[in-house]
C-alpha cells in the first residue's frame, strides 16, 4: 500500500465521492468497521486490513466506476490497462459486485424529481427521508430493513417503474445477467468501452459450449430465456452527436434549383435534438464527396460515452439517394452504413430523418367518404425532387430512418416554413417526448399528421423503417 498515493487521491475526492466509494465497498468491509470511515485514507486502510488491496485493481475499480478517470494518473495506471486486468483477474478474487454497480447507475441517472418520487413511495421511517438523504442513503436504509438485496428487488423495481422506467430496466438487465452466470460490465456503471461479456444474441447451448459453461447440457424447448431490458438507456450526458446536413446551394454546382426553406427546418432540428441533451453539429451545402466524408469523420468518433446518435438529411434526392449540392448521388447506404459498423455505437440506437424527394411521382390522395368537399391546395410548396432510380436501402441493427416519403414520391417543402415532414416531426416531438412517449408511437403520429395535408394537389406519406431492438424514449427536459 503506496501510503503517498492513496493520500494524494483522498485529497481529491469530494465528501460525496467518500460516500460513494463507502456504498461500492459495503460488501467488502464490514459495516461496523466501515461507520467509522469519514475519508477515503480511512476506507483504504479498511481494505487493507481486510486483504483486498495486494491485487492492486480493486482501487482503480472504485475510481472508474465512480467516474474519477483522472485519478488513475497517480497510480500509473490507465482506463484500457485496468479494463484489460480486470478481465483477466481471478474469479477468487474480490471486487465491486455487480450488485453494487447496478445500484450505483442508477443513482448516477436519478433525477430529483424522480428522488423526491421514491422517498414517497418507499416505506421507510420519516426521518431517513430528509431533504439531503441522497438515492444511495435510501438505499441503504432499504438494506437495513431487508426491504432490498442481490435476491430481494422487487419492491425497488416496483418503486423505479412509477417513476422512471428505464431505470426499473436496469435491475432486470441486471437479474437476466445474474440468471445466465455474466457479470455487469464495467461500462454499463461508467460508460467506458464494453468488457467482454457473452453474445445473448447465440442460442443458450451455444453459449455454453463455446464459453465453458456447464450449467446443463440440454435446453429443452420449455426453457425461456431471461427478460431483457425494453427500453435504451438514454441517461447519459450528452446523450449523443446529432449531424445536420443542410444543402440548399444547388445553382452554384448543379443544374438544380435552390431549396428555399431549409433553414427553417435545420433551425428547428437544432432547436429539439439541443433539448433532447445531443450536441448538434451543422454541414450546409456538402458536395456528394463531402457527404461521405462527413459521415466516415463520425463513424470514426468514439461515441463510448453516448447512447445514442442522430442524422438528419435536409437534400434533394430520389428512390435511395440523396443529392450532395453538385448534384452527384450519394446513396443512402452510404450514410447508414459506416454508423452501423462503428463499434462504440454497437446496441445503441441511430437514427436518420432523411427530407428528400424518393421519386419525381406525385402521390394521389383518395377522398375517403366522410370527405366534405375537394380539398383545398396549400401554396407555395416546392418538391425535393430528380429523376428515379433503382436503389434499396438496407437496416442494419438497432437502427431507425426516417424517411420524408415512401420510394417513388415527392416530398414537399414550404418555401418560407420549412418542409412538411421535417416541420411535422419537430412538432410532434416536442409534444410528445416530455410525455415519455416512444419514438415509434411518434412517427405515427408524424405519419398521420403529413398524410391530412393536400400539397399542391397531392398527399404525401413519410416512411419509418426500423431495425429498433427495444423501445426508444428520447428525453426532454
Amino acid at each position: 500500500m503506496d501510503l503517498q498515493k492513496f493520500h494524494k487521491i483522498d485529497e481529491n475526492l469530494t465528501s460525496s465521492e467518500v460516500a460513494q466509494l463507502k456504498f461500492l465497498c459495503m460488501d467488502l468491509i464490514p459495516k461496523k468497521r466501515l461507520e467509522t470511515v469519514t475519508d477515503a485514507k480511512e476506507l483504504f486502510l479498511r481494505l487493507d486490513e481486510q486483504a483486498l488491496l495486494d491485487e492492486g485493481l480493486l482501487v482503480p475499480e472504485l475510481l472508474i466506476t465512480i467516474g474519477r478517470l483522472d485519478l488513475l494518473g497517480i497510480l500509473e495506471m490507465s482506463k484500457d490497462n485496468v479494463e484489460r486486468n480486470l478481465l483477466l483477474r481471478d474469479t477468487s478474487s474480490k471486487g465491486v459486485s455487480a450488485y453494487r454497480k447496478m445500484l450505483f447507475s442508477i443513482s448516477e441517472d436519478i433525477t430529483e424529481e424522480n428522488l423526491h418520487t421514491v422517498k414517497f413511495l418507499v416505506e421507510l421511517p420519516r426521518g431517513k427521508l430528509g431533504t439531503s438523504a441522497t438515492f444511495l442513503d435510501v438505499m441503504i436504509e432499504m438494506e437495513k430493513l431487508q426491504k432490498l438485496g442481490e435476491d430481494n428487488l422487487d419492491e425497488l423495481y416496483c418503486i423505479l417503474d412509477n417513476c422512471d422506467k428505464q431505470l426499473a430496466c436496469r435491475i432486470e438487465e441486471y437479474r437476466a445477467r445474474e440468471q445466465v452466470g455474466g457479470r455487469l460490465p464495467l461500462r454499463e456503471v461508467s460508460g467506458n468501452v464494453q468488457v467482454s461479456f457473452p453474445d445473448e444474441s447465440m442460442p443458450r447451448y451455444q453459449m455454453e459450449t463455446e464459453n465453458g459453461w456447464r450449467r446443463s447440457s440440454l435446453v429443452t424447448d420449455s426453457d425461456t430465456e431471461p427478460r431483457m431490458g425494453e427500453y435504451y438507456n438514454m441517461t447519459l450526458r450528452p446523450l449523443g452527436y446529432c449531424l445536420i446536413i443542410n444543402n440548399f446551394n444547388f445553382k452554384e454546382r448543379s443544374s438544380l434549383s435552390n431549396r428555399t426553406g431549409t433553414d427553417k427546418d435545420k433551425d428547428d432540428l437544432s432547436r429539439v435534438f439541443r433539448r433532447m441533451h445531443f450536441e448538434v453539429e451543422v454541414q450546409d451545402d456538402l458536395t456528394a464527396s463531402d457527404m461521405k466524408d462527413v459521415i466516415r469523420h463520425f463513424a470514426n468518433r468514439d461515441h463510448t460515452l453516448m447512447g445514442a446518435f442522430v442524422c438528419c438529411v435536409l437534400s434533394h434526392g430520389e428512390k435511395g439517394t440523396v443529392l450532395g449540392v453538385d448534384g452527384k448521388e450519394v446513396e443512402i447506404r452510404e450514410l447508414t452504413v459506416p454508423i452501423a459498423e462503428c463499434r462504440t455505437l454497437a446496441s445503441k440506437p441511430k437514427l436518420f430523418f432523411i427530407q428528400a424527394c424518393q421519386g419525381n411521382e406525385g402521390q394521389d390522395g383518395v377522398l375517403t367518404m366522410d370527405a366534405p368537399g375537394k380539398a383545398t391546395e396549400e401554396d407555395p410548396y416546392e418538391e425535393d425532387a430528380y429523376n428515379p432510380a433503382a436503389r434499396s436501402i438496407p437496416i442494419e441493427s438497432d437502427m431507425l430512418i426516417g424517411m420524408a416519403t415512401v420510394e417513388r414520391y415527392q416530398s414537399y417543402r414550404h418555401t418560407k416554413n420549412g418542409s412538411i415532414y421535417i416541420q411535422e416531426l419537430c412538432n410532434q416531438l416536442e409534444k410528445f417526448c416530455p410525455r415519455k412517449e416512444d419514438i415509434l408511437s411518434i412517427l405515427t403520429k408524424v405519419n398521420r399528421e403529413v398524410s391530412l395535408k393536400m400539397l399542391r394537389g397531392h398527399k404525401q406519406m413519410p416512411e419509418p423503417r426500423y431495425t429498433l431492438t427495444k423501445k426508444l424514449v428520447l428525453p426532454m427536459d
